[in-house]
Parts: C-alpha cells; structure tokens; sequence
C-alpha cells in the first residue's frame, strides 16, 4: 500500500542579549515524524489495531545562559513536549531484532536540562550536565495476543487499560560529569562518570519489567602530533568501564496469553561489557 505525508514545521522563538555574559530565550517549535517502512510493515504483521501512524510534537522551551570573562559557564533549559499519536517502543522485537514501535495518542516530555562548565584552573576543566524528567503516556492501552490452548493459532489481541504510565526507556534522571586535564596544549586526560536511572522497557510501568540505574566511569588520553610528515596524528587511549561495573543498559520484553487465561512472558536483557580497553589513531592532512 502507499502513504504519503506532508508536514509543516514552523518554529518561533524569542532571543535576548542583555550583555556579553547572558542570554534568554523562548521558544515555540512544531515538530513532525514519520513512520519508517519498518513500522509500517511490523504494524500490519503483528496485528496492530491500526496501520501506524504519523507523530507531531509542539515543544515549548524556556532558557538561559551565563559565560563568564574567565570561561565560567551556567545554563538551564525547561522544556515541554506535548505529542499526539507520540511513535514509542513497544518493548517487543520483531523477527530480525527490529524495536516494534506504535503509537500512543496523548503523551508528554517534560523536565529541566542543567549544565556547567568550571575552569578550575589553566590545565583542569569540570564538566557537567544533567536532565530531570518526567515522560508520561496519558490513558495507556496494553495489548496483548491470545492464543489457542495449543499455542499454535492467533485468536485475537486483547487489551488493558492501564491509566497513566511511563514511556519506555525513558529514565526520568540522566546526568553526566567530566574531569578534564590538559598539562600541554596537545596532551590531555579525561575521567568520565554518567549515571542513567531507573527505566521501563515497556510502557506498562511494571517493576518486573525495569531496568536499575547505574552509574559507568570511562577514562582516555590523548596525544595529538601537530607536526608530521603525514599531517596531524591523533593517538587516544580509552579504558570504558573503568570499575568493572556489571549493569544492563537494555532490554526486551514480549507477553502473550492463552485463551485460557495463562500469560507468557519473554524477556531479554544486554549485559554492557566490563573494564575493557580501546586505541585509536587519527590522520589529519
């Protein structure tokens, strides 16, 4: 089948430079999305209520910005994302490891992103930035595959309403801080810590079916050759997962019925990797 889509994506904002040092600004944005062929095919062959369909989001956003003489960066951002038919991970996958996606028809992103710079000297910088969140489906339906008692045949999909719940991964605190510390202009060491929270990889808001936060460090330096026969050599060496931490960072999460009332639930879930090293060279001519 054929579908087209025409979108119309107008943005209007407002930008206030009282001085060098800060700034304020607003603004209003439309924003349009279309289903992948994926979507669309995935859509049909599980038994979606219906074909898939486009989603549009208005973004309103409040800021500001501060930048010192000395390098000193503050800067806050609120922000709201109002979605109609919002196109969200099921928590399923299809048969080649594709994230089955539907639509939910009223949503909302909201939250404040934070963020600094620190020159803590001439050679040390501290980074940091951080978003507090909330990502809510209004009113979410559940659907599930029922099946006969032999497991064999699609009966039908029936449905659960589950009130408010959480968007699938979609952990409500994200934040992240990085030591930087350059004792020559082409020598540098960085020491990076992120922390992701607690997340749903379904839109049920079931703990079962959860991931926990974490925190990961990674570590690299980096040496950069300016002059060379071959042009500038970028040589970096990283040391990710610094603590040997052991998290899950995804997952999938797939449920069915039978039509005598027994459910069956299918999880997978991805170990990252542990303390693990990596070098890279860079040419630049």
């Amino acid at each position: 089948s054929n579908h087209y889509f025409s979108f119309f994506n107008p943005k209007a904002g407002v930008f206030i430079k009282p001085n060098d040092n800060n700034q304020f600004y607003a603004s209003i944005a439309v924003g349009n999305r279309e289903p992948l062929r994926t979507d669309l095919k995935d859509g049909i062959k599980f038994g979606a209520e219906k074909t898939i369909k486009p989603e549009r989001m208005i973004d309103y956003e409040l800021g500001y910005r501060f930048v010192s003489n000395e390098g000193l960066l503050l800067a806050g951002n609120l922000y709201y994302m109002d979605y109609n038919n919002q196109m969200v991970q099921t928590g399923k996958l299809n048969d080649i490891g594709y994230k089955i996606m539907e639509n939910v028809k009223n949503s909302y992103r909201t939250g404040i992103e934070i963020e600094t710079q620190i020159p803590i000297s001439n050679y040390l910088r501290l980074d940091a930035n951080a978003t507090f969140s909330k990502n809510i489906i209004k009113n979410y339906t559940a659907f599930y595959d029922v099946y006969d008692s032999y497991y064999d045949k699609l009966l039908r999909q029936d449905s659960e309403n589950l009130g408010n719940t959480d968007i699938s991964f979609s952990p409500n605190v994200i934040a992240m801080g990085s030591l930087t510390y350059t004792p020559k202009r082409n020598l540098s060491f960085n020491l990076m810590g992120k922390y992701v929270g607690k997340q749903y990889y379904d839109n049920t808001s079931n703990d079962d079916h959860s991931l926990d936060a974490y925190f990961v460090s990674n570590f690299m330096a980096g040496y950069t050759f300016s002059k060379s026969r071959f042009g500038e050599i970028d040589l970096q060496f990283m040391v990710n997962n610094i603590f040997d931490k052991k998290y899950i960072a995804n997952a999938w999460v797939a449920t069915d019925k039978l039509e005598d009332g027994q459910s069956f639930v299918y999880k997978g879930l991805f170990p990252q990797a542990t303390r693990n090293f990596m070098g890279r060279v860079t040419l630049r001519f």
